[in-house]
């Protein structure tokens, strides 16, 4: 059967950013001249690669892609997110994870379920699940060089607005995005039941995710944050639930 999967949207080339972590930066286009920037990362533990909110690439990138290594896993972090995933999970046979409810896009079904406390294609790493959040999202915290975090729409950092074009970076900027470190404001008010308090009710899994050791940290849109994304995290997260100390 022919399967018409969605083409490849333009994208830059792979770049590495720590030993053994990599990152693609795609786009995505949500409308008709509204497209926002997506990343893929790269993860690689040996000689196998684990694609992180996977983006399908050009076959010369893919071919680059293919020289790092066998591409074993692909791991889905956002409901919201998923449309390369059957393509990578049918040309290469890996091992895809999700959440159990993270069927926006239905196909791939997982092979392996993403469970907090549960089994993770990075050895020593684990995921974090947003138990309280509407929308099937999750973490991935792996302990490259100091503690790496990987999201995908919940926390977003951005420093500029490369790879959006002029309505996508004004609909960011309408939805709340700011340069910086940020609990995304639409993801947030999208996550939060109706007459909840989206001030409070996802307290508990954020202070989940910062019992955890990182310096480093990645979303699926936004930019790579090095060495200080803890204290930018934190700080982020505060700005978001100012009465977490209290609950912590």
């Amino acid at each position: 059967m022919q399967i018409d999967y969605p083409q490849p949207q333009p994208h830059g080339e792979i770049r590495q950013l720590l030993p053994d972590f990599f990152c693609l930066p795609g786009t995505a286009k949500l409308a008709p001249a509204t497209v926002i920037n997506r990343n893929m990362g790269i993860l690689r533990w040996g000689d196998e690669l684990t694609l992180v909110n996977p983006v399908r690439l050009r076959r010369a990138e893919e071919e680059r892609l293919e020289e790092l290594g066998q591409i074993r896993h692909a791991v889905r972090l956002g409901h919201h997110h998923g449309c390369d995933d059957l393509y990578y999970r049918d040309r290469y046979s890996l091992t895809f994870w999700r959440q159990a409810d993270s069927d926006l896009y239905p196909a791939p079904a997982p092979d392996r379920l993403l469970q907090e406390g549960g089994d993770c294609p990075i050895p020593g790493g684990r995921f974090v699940e947003f138990r309280r959040s509407r929308c099937p999202e999750a973490a991935l915290w792996v302990p490259y060089n100091g503690g790496l975090l990987l999201t995908c729409d919940a926390i977003q950092y951005w420093r500029s607005w490369r790879g959006c074009s002029w309505f996508g970076r004004n609909l960011l900027r309408f939805g709340g995005i700011r340069r910086g470190m940020q609990v995304a404001p639409t993801w947030r008010a999208r996550a939060t039941p109706e007459r909840c308090d989206p001030a409070h009710w996802l307290q508990e899994d954020f202070l989940r995710l910062l019992d955890l050791p990182f310096i480093h940290f990645m979303a699926a849109h936004g930019e790579f944050c090095p060495d200080s994304a803890y204290e930018k995290v934190t700080a982020a997260v505060t700005r978001a639930y100012p009465d977490i100390g209290r609950a912590a």
